[in-house]
């Protein structure tokens, strides 16, 4: 979240910024609302300092004039009856519109949208080669016997998937590798997340009320079905004031996901590619607010590390202004080639959020050299998404006879099986 002080400050290059996004946003009439408040809040804090003098003076008054001064007194009670419903009502509207304010766009961030989404600043291959009549992820899983969208959409409908066999065991080994390379490599602290979250959780994160039209609520509940394990990890030290000397705080979490949204119709909704539940493994740190750009360029480095030991041709996209997540100030996506689909399939977001989530959650640093308090910042990155790496492998990794190759960091994870083969479907 953004000080309402600083945008009232900095209006101009609060507008100049959030104007590169690609949305409307509320500024002017957040600042209207804001004027007004002041105006309230100076009534309001007159009347109670009248009202505070008039009620000491009546118990110092002659019998003549305190009923005068009761008289006065009840005159500017009725005046604060008035005046506090409207300055509770103007606070009320301006924290619900400061929700729905962005983060700023970091300078350095290239300005774009959709159609301009960004520079890539690293591709891991040669430019692909499109290849006629390659098979897709659905042809290929379902040739292996290990992917079945009838029998899931029996279960609970359109845009959900179930792994079969080998199928399941890959995408276990996935989880578990994904999650051992941070935590044996470099560092992060693994944590096993609530699938259920709060209201408070979600908006501190960013995800509310920007996202509540993409997000599973609970039906009679405050209660809301994770989108990201982001929201679990930004909320994991809400309230706290840090030790400085102990950041970075590095956490790495594996957890389904669920979004309403399952993209428009077309190739985008065929297979794995946008489905309603989905796994993740996710990153995130906690770091000094003049470290955290240092941190945003090691994290990026680590998701790569999962690409690169998947053997997957990968990129690396700087996202353009007006297609930054919303809390993000920067953003890197890492993209994999999908020869099935022929176009690069985003399977990372990394992002330094500086202090957005961080001042919502009220988690600050304190140094021990002045004891001094600030705002910490946060980072998150997806290390990788499943469904869209599964595909790269499966897309990937097939061959002539039918086969798919199986990374050989994931071979230990399934009984050190080499290669997937159609005759060996069990269904």
């Amino acid at each position: 979240m953004l000080p309402l002080s600083f945008i009232r400050e900095n209006k101009a290059l609060v507008q100049e910024r959030l104007g590169t996004r690609s949305t409307d946003i509320p500024l002017n009439q957040l600042l209207e609302l804001d004027d007004r408040r002041r105006v309230l809040l100076s009534d309001v804090e007159q009347l109670r300092a009248k009202r505070n003098d008039l009620s000491k003076n009546i118990g110092k008054s002659s019998d003549s004039k305190r009923a005068q001064l009761i008289n006065k007194t009840r005159e500017v009670s009725d005046e604060l009856k008035r005046s506090e419903p409207e300055l509770a009502e103007v606070e009320a509207r301006i924290g619900s519109l400061l929700l729905e304010i962005p983060m700023l766009p970091d300078p350095s961030v290239p300005i774009g949208n959709a159609q301009h989404p960004g520079t890539v600043h690293f591709t891991s291959t040669a430019e692909p080669t499109i290849e006629q009549d390659r098979p897709n992820h659905v042809e290929i899983a379902e040739s292996l016997g290990i992917l079945d969208f009838a029998r899931s959409s029996r279960i609970s409908g359109s845009g959900f998937w179930m792994f079969m066999g080998v199928g399941a065991q890959l995408q276990r080994a996935l989880i578990s590798w994904l999650i051992s390379i941070q935590t044996q490599t470099h560092g992060y602290r693994e944590l096993y997340l609530p699938a259920l979250v709060t209201g408070t959780a979600m908006t501190n994160a960013g995800k509310l009320p920007k996202f509540a039209g993409d997000s599973y609520r609970i039906d009679n509940s405050q209660l809301w079905l994770s989108p990201t394990a982001e929201v679990a990890l930004s909320e994991f030290h809400a309230g706290e004031t840090l030790d400085a000397n102990n950041v970075p705080a590095r956490y790495v979490a594996y957890s389904p996901a669920f979004r309403r949204e399952a993209g428009s119709a077309g190739t985008e909704t065929r297979g794995l590619r946008r489905v309603h539940q989905f796994d993740k493994v996710e990153l995130f740190q906690i770091t000094a607010p003049e470290k955290s750009y240092a941190a945003l360029e090691e994290m990026r480095s680590h998701a790569e590390t999962a690409l690169k030991g998947l053997e997957l041709p990968y990129r690396v996209r700087e996202v353009a202004t007006g297609d930054l997540g919303f809390s993000a100030a920067k953003q890197y996506d890492l993209e994999v080639w999908s020869p099935g689909a022929a176009d690069w399939l985003e399977v990372s977001s990394i992002s330094n959020c500086e202090a957005f989530q961080t001042r919502r959650a009220g988690i600050r640093l304190r140094k021990p050299e002045n004891r001094k308090t600030e705002y910490a910042h946060s980072l998150n990155g997806t290390a990788l998404g499943l469904p869209r790496t599964f595909i790269a492998l499966l897309e990937t990794g097939f061959q002539k006879d039918g086969t798919v190759r199986i990374p050989e960091v994931l071979q230990p994870y399934l009984d050190n099986q080499r290669i997937l083969k159609p005759e060996d479907r069990w269904l």
